[in-house]
């Protein structure tokens, strides 16, 4: 007569007890910090990759990511079987030798220890493109988003001259094919750019502006407290045709010469801004001998001159970068000691949010299984 027992002794339980119960919570640490981390990055890549498209003439493309989860499986277990016989004839070593079993067969017992852990991240994808492609790369930047900007620590000489395509009569840098383009000084607009940054560094560039959504337009408060700086404001007032000491000033977004207490401000699309940006890349010279760039000739090189941007390229990957991709047999980075680059990437980076549509992308919709 045998007399067995099985005993199945299941370490999840215990590990559910005290482990399994903090198994989820225990994943947003390392989840949010991860995926923060390497959607940032992503979404740094892409941005640079766009502006060499832009920079070789080729058609930008932004794919962005819908959503990011992940579903956590982990299976512990244990096993335990032992028996024992109470028969006397298994004390005969004829037996034992005829059936191969050890010399005590009185008692027996094996064990199993199964552990399994699976990570299945789901990620969506959609491409930008459509109504929601031309309301963040094509439309217009909000002037009253520069103003916003401003005051959010960004430097009023740096939205000027990316964001901003004319002040009244006064232009910008063109933003279309250099090798054709009819350049005109951009003196004057940066000198404007230039008083303003003055004004600011010195903590007097206090700005308030007033949308209207009903009349779709925004209303400009200069500060009146500029003591000191008197004489800029002066030059300030004359180089954009407005009165001094005007207490409030309509922002015009482009159209014809502005009325009395009145700001034409024609500012760029993101595209744009990735255009005026793009042009200041050095490329190989085997690329611009080739003909897979446009280059500006001598005399009109003087309105390229100011690096918001640079992007460095070369043969071989470059270590210790803020920001690396290949792209047309060559490694484009921007150096992570480079700060007016990487702020300049930066606010493209805030512009491209910023410009995103209120109505939400249609996404698809993803349902995930609970795993335990």
């Amino acid at each position: 007569m045998y007399r067995m027992s099985s005993l199945v002794l299941l370490v999840c339980i215990t590990f559910m007890a005290t482990g399994c119960k903090s198994l989820g919570p225990r994943t947003i640490r390392a989840d949010r910090f991860n995926y923060n981390q390497e959607g940032a990055q992503s979404g740094n890549e892409q941005m640079l990759l766009n502006i060499l498209r832009v920079r070789y003439g080729e058609p930008i493309y932004f794919l962005e990511v819908g959503s990011m989860l992940s579903q956590y499986t982990f299976v512990a277990g244990a096993k335990l079987e032992s028996w024992e016989s109470d028969l006397d004839v298994w004390s005969s070593p004829a037996l034992r030798a005829v059936y191969g079993i050890r010399s005590d067969p009185g008692a027996a017992d094996t064990w199993a220890v199964n552990l399994s852990y699976s990570d299945r991240p789901t990620i969506t994808y959609a491409p930008l493109q459509g109504e929601a492609f031309a309301n963040r790369v094509m439309s217009p930047i909000p002037p009253a988003t520069v103003f916003y900007l401003s005051q959010s620590g960004w430097s009023i000489d740096r939205l000027l001259e990316c964001c901003v395509q004319r002040i009244g009569d006064t232009r910008n840098a063109p933003i279309h094919d250099i090798r054709e383009a009819d350049f005109w000084s951009t003196v004057k607009f940066r000198t404007i750019a230039a008083l303003l940054k003055k004004i600011q560094d010195a903590g007097r560039l206090q700005i308030s502006v007033e949308v209207d959504p009903t009349h779709q337009v925004s209303y400009l408060y200069p500060a009146q407290d500029i003591g000191g700086f008197e004489e800029e404001v002066q030059e300030l007032s004359e180089l954009l045709g407005i009165a001094p000491g005007a207490e409030r000033l309509k922002i015009v977004p482009g159209g014809p010469v502005a009325g009395k207490n009145e700001l034409v401000m024609q500012t760029r699309s993101l595209l744009g801004v990735l255009n005026a940006l793009a042009q200041a890349i050095t490329t190989p010279d085997k690329h611009k001998v080739s003909g897979q760039v446009l280059t500006a000739s001598a005399d009109k090189e003087e309105v390229l001159t100011k690096p918001w941007l640079t992007v460095e390229h070369s043969i071989r990957p470059h270590a210790d970068t803020f920001v690396q991709v290949y792209y047309n047999g060559y490694w484009w980075f921007i150096r992570k000691t480079d700060w007016t680059s990487k702020r300049t990437f930066a606010l493209l980076t805030y512009l491209f949010s910023l410009q995103a549509s209120e109505t939400a992308a249609g996404l698809p919709v993803v349902t995930v299984q609970a795993g335990g």
